[in-house]
């Protein structure tokens, strides 16, 4: 630790044992990572505030008023006298006490004073809807927590309080999810889903804006107890130490966090995968991950059972399950014998199973079969079965079928999952009726499995979401020795030589700088390819090694030297900008390492 810069090493107490890195993280923690608002009145509010226009104030009590809110609302319009059959006050002063709640249509100037008369009034918590300096809001708002500028709002189901001017498909909610869009449109067309979803409240927020940042309003909604999950539109997370706070919160409550986000970044799907966040790339995916969340949670493996009853073949599901890393364990010798005694001795009895001949049986025999899928070894089952079009087919099987599922629900008491071949195959009546009853509406088998891949992998993430180490921007660019490393990598008992007749595979391991994550550290055998972040949390070096196929003691060979490349590049104070390495790891003989190469930061 000699060469470490004195201004990065903590002054904590260092817990015995700990590695040496532990001791140069706290400090590079962004400024944002402790700092918390009170956002209790603004997402619970009793009397909220109307800043704008007359014409603007007017559309947003008429949304205000369908959804059944009942308490205060003062709009602010000078010379009014009243809107919409309510009292206007002239100026933010003469309100009769602090609103809860405030949206600010204004713009510029006219926006920041605004914001600065309610935060002198003692709101608790505003919206900036139009243009403004953000700098100058910020300063205006003080503590009060502003979202914005240029912030569409707030749709709040739990408190019957839209925010929001213009259309919008939210209802009352007791209990739902919550999702938090950067895109105006997005959010309103997410409200409009017809896919039975119970969302709780969709705000717009930006990472970066004014005041109050995606993450920190991400961590006010997950401590309500109404709200099960968190999805995210998360094509930029903003800063990763808020991101990473908000997901200790989430880890702290058992809840999960869903990102939609379609772009390919490997130090954005680090910092994901470090705070147990899920990523999903259709906002259809995102719905549907939501929508298991809310009713099971994540899943813990993912092996699955499946039986179709129309709308779609054994064989096309166990293909698109299986490409979305799902299994589909094969039935017990109990199973097959009581799924035989319902579908006959000829049935081709497999997971999935092909039964659409099981619809011209009875009720109870139909609940017979479904239960019996669900007990095997699977952690879900999926049922599948379309509804037909109202308009022209009646819909006997499939209040039939659906009859015998909830009862093979009750009878078993295991997660089960009713999914339409087609989104249009699951209406939105029906897929509310199946809530109600715990059974969970998938609309679609392409946005069901990813939603299954997606709480897949928040079953088996490592969730610790433990800090990063980002080197400060003004580090000097100081390439590492390669006599260094190579004594260094010899130190740990790798053959820093040319190991081209090494008969271990080729493992290529890549270290490379961002300056919004950190350090990226990429592992690749083959096509394969596994991604962290520095540091590497207690396991993490073993866990991306076996994803890879690596065996036990390949593993323990390599693990070594990923850790010392990784407390010299932390101890030289993050100078190094790219480090690339190929190991081979030889089972039971140690490892051998060649082509160390590097490059300072900035070069």
């Amino acid at each position: 630790m000699e060469n470490a810069r004195p201004d990065i090493i903590a002054r904590a107490t260092v817990p015995e044992g700990a590695r040496p890195y532990m001791r140069i993280i706290k400090p590079l923690i962004g400024m944002g990572w402790h700092m918390t608002r009170d956002f209790s009145r603004l997402l619970g509010p009793r009397s909220v505030a109307l800043v704008g226009p007359e014409a603007w104030c007017h559309d947003i009590i008429s949304n205000i008023r369908s959804m059944g809110y009942v308490w205060d609302i003062w709009p602010v319009v000078p010379g009014a006298g009243h809107v919409a059959g309510l009292r206007a006050f002239d100026d933010i002063g003469h309100l009769p006490a602090g609103p809860d709640a405030a949206i600010i249509g204004l713009a510029q100037g006219a926006a920041v004073e605004a914001v600065a008369g309610l935060s002198a009034k003692g709101a608790g918590g505003a919206i900036c809807q139009g243009k403004a300096d953000a700098e100058a809001l910020a300063a205006a708002a003080g503590e009060m927590p502003l979202l914005g500028p240029d912030c569409r709002g707030m749709i709040n189901a739990l408190e019957r309080l839209p925010l929001w001017n213009g259309a919008h498909g939210l209802r009352p909610v007791k209990r739902g999810v919550a999702i938090i869009s950067r895109s105006a449109s997005l959010a309103q067309t997410l409200s409009m889903h017809r896919r039975g979803l119970p969302i709780a409240c969709i705000a717009v927020a930006h990472p970066g804006p004014a005041q109050t940042r995606m993450a920190m309003l991400g961590r006010a909604l997950l401590e309500d107890p109404r709200v099960t999950a968190l999805g995210i539109q998360g094509e930029d997370l903003g800063s990763p130490e808020m991101f990473l706070e908000m997901a200790q919160v989430a880890e702290r409550l058992g809840k999960s966090i869903v990102v939609l986000r379609a772009g390919e970044e490997d130090g954005a799907a680090a910092l994901l995968a470090r705070a147990g966040a899920a990523r999903v790339r259709t906002p259809e995916g995102l719905l549907e991950a939501l929508k298991m969340l809310h009713v099971m949670g994540v899943m813990p493996a993912p092996q699955i059972s499946a039986l179709s009853v129309s709308g779609c073949a054994a064989g096309l599901i166990r293909e698109l399950g299986q490409s979305r890393g799902l299994s589909f364990p094969a039935f017990t010798d109990l199973q097959l014998e009581a799924l035989r005694s319902d579908l006959g001795r000829d049935a081709v009895l497999a997971n999935p199973l092909d039964a659409q001949q099981a619809a011209a049986l009875p009720v109870a025999r139909i609940a017979r079969l479904i239960a019996e899928a669900m007990s095997g070894r699977a952690v879900l089952t999926l049922l599948v079965i379309d509804h037909p079009r109202a308009d022209r087919c009646d819909s006997d099987i499939w209040a039939k079928v659906i009859e015998a599922a909830i009862l093979a629900k009750q009878t078993v008491e295991m997660p089960l999952a009713v999914v339409s071949a087609l989104p249009e195959g699951m209406p939105e009546p029906q897929a509310e009726a199946l809530l109600a009853h715990q059974l969970i509406p998938l609309a679609g088998l392409s946005a069901a499995f990813e939603a299954l891949r997606a709480c897949v992998k928040l079953g088996g993430i490592q969730r610790h979401a433990s800090p990063l180490f980002v080197p400060p921007a003004d580090t000097p660019a100081v390439p590492m020795d390669e006599g260094q490393v190579r004594a260094m990598l010899a130190g740990q008992g790798l053959d820093p030589l040319p190991a081209t007749a090494s008969a271990g595979p080729e493992l290529r391991m890549r270290l490379s700088l961002d300056r919004t994550y950190g350090y990226v550290l990429t592992l690749s055998h083959g096509p394969e390819r596994s991604i962290a972040l520095l540091p590497l949390r207690g396991g993490e070096a073993e866990v991306m090694l076996r994803s890879l196929g690596l065996g036990k003691e390949q593993v323990a060979s390599v693990v070594p030297a990923l850790h010392s490349v990784q407390d010299h590049v932390i101890a030289e104070g993050g100078k190094p900008g790219e480090f690339e390495l190929v190991l081979r790891p030889d089972a039971g003989r140690g490892a051998h390492a060649s082509g160390p190469r590097n490059r300072a930061a900035g070069e």
